[in-house]
């Protein structure tokens, strides 16, 4: 085939996945002059710049002040609206255990003629230090916007629960305080969750509670541009990813969970500002709500199905959906049709059995290759370039990296298809590669079925164009009309295909980058017929092909992501109090420092670090002043021993007024019933041991009662340390540059005091 027609080809395919991925992008803002019956993300902008003007981490002044805004806005809309107020305890990530007292918000928009409850769930907590524009105060303000423009219209048939849940940082407890013993937790038909984990991209739907089949069958006949595939929960399921969804997916109810991950530079970051929001996204995330709310609110949740099913997108916002019970028999059509191809394939005398699993096993070399490339170049970028030494998950221009690991990934795979091709037919490599996508749709049809469309509507198309444009040909050169049937059976494999790879990239960041990479690779052995028309299975120009951009796209990528004002570099800084010892430290845990934090740790004052900080490694240490501060307070209300058995009731508080607290046992004590703030803990008998304990959040003025029950077997050590969320003030020589910002997550710009005590 003439090289032009090489070139139609080549462009055609990289049209086609450009597309499919230009897809996966929000739809554009509806600005607030839109008629009020449509959600409009310039209206939700107001109130976001209000919920997320500052930091509002559970028991903040933040916080309070997001509470009374919700509450304000609430009643201006007309909806009857009340404040949870409990305590929770849990138990699901172990020691330390979570507790707070919460605040949710629940508001009930009443239906007609109600059979159950449609349930829309945000949540209005953030992590200390991050404003948390995109979570989650995208899912708050989209749906504030949401139940005003239900207001514009007619009564729905179902009432419309809207619950701003407390602490969902601290461990999804306000929900399960929600869940444990609000009234209205039994009214629940079905349950909408919006949170975010970035700053921006498309809204997917990424989970599903049980009986997910009628759901989904709604969110693709009312929501205005669905993204779901049952893939997603496959993989949430086996991350134990946890969100607001979680509390009513353990009590039965369906449900659906919504995100945008994108931009995840800013994601528990202080520069998770509405500035950097994608506003896009929540144009996206309101969409969702406002026309699920209507579709669910119209139906009859009373007798919804327990059925699942297996669904994903094809071309632009079409859902393909089918009972999960399905996908075995589709995989054994699969398999028919597969032996069918190779069978054919040998009476022509493409390949043989041998042929094809020598295509197997060079197959999975090149998957292993590509991830391996792919994955060893970001380690690397990752140990020695500055700035993705410092960055925690991705860099602000993660896109530019994505592509050029993509193309990294494909030169790869492309360069060992033609080395194979030398010992290997392209017939036998092709079939090879086809039977490790089938051996991929067995398994997942047994062990993950929702995932198995996956790997068998790609499988099917692929099988298809090998067999009317390659096989069907035998020995005869390829014409255009073989290319054009090639690109033809192309385009369903990658409207279900490619997506895959581009979201894992989103999803997993740099650091592991190697299955993203083996994902594209995975793709690309659907292609082997395409990459022997282009030319792969004899010259470099393929690979090369590849490679060359993707260099530029790397070098690109290394040379642009350089720190800002609007793209802070993240730094870990925090102050401890050691009131026992009456020694300070300053504390980080950098790997690399910035000019601004390296002068709180002084080289040849550097220390190991001593003092402990839970889910948090730290790197250095360095002495500081010690402040008068007020150290956490313990009173002991009660100590009784009977049958062995030591009883302590105990009131733990911050006597500074720190929102946060953490208590252990710190000597080697057998733990066997705890209560912390009247939540009873059982223990599951002897040999819970040191470090029993819990972290509390919005700790009240008079703190907390803790009662414990442990074997008696001599004094027991109780470690108290207590966490605000700011830097001392007169400890600070200079303020911070613009360009630097406190670290995401649990150790920056805090200032930690502890006490200890023998009882």
């Amino acid at each position: 085939m003439r090289w032009p027609h090489r070139l139609a080809v080549a462009l055609a395919l990289l049209a086609l996945v450009a597309l499919r991925i230009a897809q996966l992008t929000p739809p554009p803002v509806v600005p607030a002059s839109a008629a009020p019956e449509v959600f409009s993300a310039e209206r939700a902008r107001v109130h976001l710049e209000r919920i997320a003007a500052e930091p509002r981490p559970t028991g903040s002044a933040g916080h309070r002040r997001a509470r009374d805004y919700l509450l304000a806005e609430l009643a201006r809309l007309g909806v009857e609206a009340e404040v949870q107020s409990t305590s929770v305890l849990s138990r699901m990530w172990g020691l330390p255990y979570d507790a707070a007292h919460v605040e949710n918000i629940v508001a009930r928009l009443r239906g007609a003629d109600s059979t159950r409850a449609v349930a829309l769930v945000a949540h209005y907590d953030s992590v200390p230090g991050s404003p948390g524009a995109g979570d989650d105060g995208s899912g708050v303000a989209a749906l504030l916007e949401a139940l005003r423009a239900l207001k514009s219209g007619a009564p729905l048939r179902n009432d419309v629960l809207l619950l701003f849940t407390d602490a969902e940082e601290g461990g999804v407890l306000g929900g399960k305080a929600f869940m444990d013993e609000h009234p209205l937790r039994g009214e629940v038909g079905v349950a909408l969750n919006f949170d975010a984990r970035g700053a921006g991209g498309v809204v997917a739907m990424f989970e599903t509670g049980p009986g997910d089949a009628w759901p989904v069958r709604e969110l693709a006949g009312a929501a205005p541009y669905p993204v779901a595939s049952s893939l997603f929960p496959e993989v949430a399921r086996r991350m134990g990813h946890s969100t607001d969804l979680s509390v009513f997916k353990r009590a039965g109810i369906p449900g659906l969970n919504f995100a945008f991950s994108d931009g995840a530079a800013h994601y528990h970051a202080p520069s998770d500002t509405v500035g950097n929001l994608d506003l896009r996204s929540v144009q996206h995330a309101g969409d969702y709500a406002l026309s699920l709310a209507r579709r669910f609110g119209a139906l009859d949740l009373r007798g919804a199905g327990r059925e699942d099913a297996v669904y994903f997108n094809t071309w632009g916002a079409h859902v393909v959906a089918y009972p999960l019970a399905w996908a075995t028999p589709i995989a054994a059509l699969v398999a028919g049709l597969f032996a069918a191809v190779a069978a054919a394939a040998r009476a022509r005398r493409l390949a043989s059995v041998g042929g094809i699993f020598s295509g197997l096993f060079g197959f999975l070399a090149m998957l292993l290759g590509a991830a391996a490339a792919a994955g060893g170049l970001a380690w690397a970028l990752r140990r020695v370039h500055p700035v993705l030494r410092v960055m925690p998950f991705e860099p602000y221009n993660a896109p530019a990296y994505r592509v050029a690991l993509a193309l990294v990934a494909l030169a790869v795979a492309a360069a060992i298809y033609r080395g194979l091709r030398r010992r290997v037919g392209a017939c036998d490599l092709a079939l090879g590669a086809l039977l490790l996508w089938l051996v991929l749709l067995a398994a997942t049809s047994l062990a993950m079925p929702g995932a198995s469309f996956y790997f068998a509507w790609p499988l099917v198309f692929a099988l298809l164009g090998l067999a009317v444009a390659t096989i069907r040909r035998g020995d005869a050169p390829p014409t255009a009309a073989d290319a054009a049937l090639l690109v033809a059976a192309a385009a369903p494999s990658v409207a279900i295909a490619a997506p895959g790879p581009y979201l894992f990239f989103v999803a997993l960041g740099l650091p592991m980058a190697a299955v993203a990479a083996l994902g594209v690779a995975l793709v690309f052995g659907l292609f082997l017929p395409h990459a022997e028309l282009l030319g792969g299975g004899r010259a470099r120009s393929l690979s090369l092909g590849f490679a060359l951009p993707g260099l530029a796209a790397l070098a690109f990528a290394c040379a642009s992501g350089g720190f800002t004002e609007a793209r802070p570099r993240p730094a870990s800084l925090a102050y401890a109090l050691d009131g026992a010892a009456g020694r300070a430290h300053w504390l980080s845990a950098d790997r690399d420092l910035d000019p601004w934090t390296a002068s709180f740790f002084p080289a040849e004052r550097a220390q190991p670090p001593s003092f402990v900080v839970p889910f948090v490694t730290l790197t250095r240490q360095s002495e500081a002043p010690a402040l008068a501060l007020a150290t956490p307070s313990l009173t002991v209300l009660g100590d009784a021993t009977r049958g062995g058995v030591r009883s302590l009731r105990l009131r733990v508080a911050s006597s500074r007024g720190a929102p946060w607290l953490l208590a252990s046992v710190a000597s080697p004590t057998d733990v066997l019933r705890a209560e912390v703030d009247g939540r009873r803990v059982e223990e599951p008998g002897r040999g819970v041991t040191a470090r029993w304990g819990f972290t509390y959040m919005g700790l009240p003025p008079g703190g907390v009662e803790w009662s414990l029950e442990v074997a008696d077997s001599g004094p027991i050590e109780i470690r108290l340390v207590d966490r605000s969320y700011e830097l001392p003030g007169e400890l600070v020589r200079a303020p911070r540059p613009r360009e630097i910002m406190g670290a995401p997550f649990r150790i920056a710009d805090a200032t930690f005091v502890s006490q200890s005590f023998s009882l």
